[in-house]
């Protein structure tokens, strides 16, 4: 199921998103609204406050106009680790454009980034919620120290499927758990659903990095719209990847470990080849059914209509080409 049908439910408070996020990209001076008239025609799938919305609309006494402005803060957020992602990877391509570094460079990409940032815990700052600025400020430390740890890690052929969820938990998943949780508060939720749909979110967002890895082994770079193979030249370690090593004979994990650090097209083919035929792909694949199968559970007793969104949503993530 396409994503654009799964989230009707929300529709006009997501309009009211994208409307608002716009405006807060523009700017009196330039390159900064050089860089956000280049970012608001970008077409991103607002993942992320489409889940803040469902998870305030399950309450069915939802603050609807501030889980608005908390999901322009969180898209902000968003867009900023992008950035800040491609210029550490050195990433030409994202949502089938050019990166913002690849435009302006990496010294005013770091700080528009920051700028974003700044934006997004402005917005957050005047709700005058302290429970919001908490969750999203730790979590923003989490996000960093998730880079950091992936960075340190980097062509570590040692390292573990438990190190490797930990980091992407940081990177990623937690920031989906906070979206369902600050939804949960914002939609007067008791604390018992809160915090279940904080474990949806966590179980969501574990998954979803799985299967974006594998995507990025497998996938088509026009398809994805973004640069595939950026974590391995990059000498991150992937769960795939991970797989395909643990696998391995001596001699082949030798040659695997080669190829990884030698990297470039050849590099590319075999390893696509064998990260499919090893069942490495397989794997990962079921591993993250796994965390899709937990999150769906943690849902209980939510809104029955939106549960069946949620569930939705789930499926999507699982199944998803781009």
């Amino acid at each position: 199921m396409e994503l654009e049908k799964i989230i009707r439910p929300v529709r006009p408070e997501l309009d009211a998103v994208k409307n608002s996020y716009a405006s807060q990209l523009k700017a009196r001076f330039e390159p900064v609204n050089g860089i956000g008239r280049y970012l608001s025609r970008s077409r991103g799938k607002f993942f992320r406050p489409t889940l803040l919305l469902l998870s305030a609309k399950s309450g069915g006494k939802a603050d609807l106009g501030k889980a608005v402005s908390v999901g322009v803060a969180v898209e902000l957020i968003h867009a900023a680790s992008l950035i800040h992602d491609d210029i550490i990877d050195e990433a030409a391509l994202r949502r089938n454009r050019k990166t913002v570094n690849s435009k302006w460079g990496n010294a005013i990409s770091v700080i528009a980034g920051d700028y974003l940032l700044a934006k997004a815990f402005h917005i957050i700052s005047k709700l005058n919620d302290t429970r919001l600025l908490s969750a999203f400020s730790k979590t923003a430390s989490r996000m960093c120290e998730g880079e950091m740890a992936q960075l340190a890690n980097a062509y570590n052929f040692e390292v573990t499927e438990r190190q490797y969820l930990d980091i992407i938990k940081r990177k990623s998943a937690y920031l989906l758990s906070d979206c369902c949780a600050v939804g949960g508060m914002l939609g007067n939720l008791s604390d018992r659903k809160t915090r279940r749909l904080a474990a949806y979110g966590l179980n969501l967002g574990i998954a979803f990095q799985i299967v974006d890895d594998c995507l990025d082994l497998t996938g088509d770079e026009s398809d994805l719209g973004k640069s595939v193979w950026q974590d391995m030249d990059e000498g991150k370690l992937t769960l795939p990847l991970i797989f395909m090593l643990r696998n391995a004979n001596r001699k082949n994990r030798i040659k695997l470990v080669e190829l990884i650090t030698l990297g470039g097209n050849t590099a590319h083919r075999i390893l696509k080849g064998e990260a499919v035929n090893s069942g490495a792909i397989t794997r990962s694949k079921k591993v993250a059914s796994s965390y899709i199968k937990s999150a769906k559970e943690k849902l209980g007793d939510c809104n029955g209509v939106l549960k069946k969104t949620f569930c939705d949503i789930a499926d999507y993530v699982l199944e998803r080409k781009s």
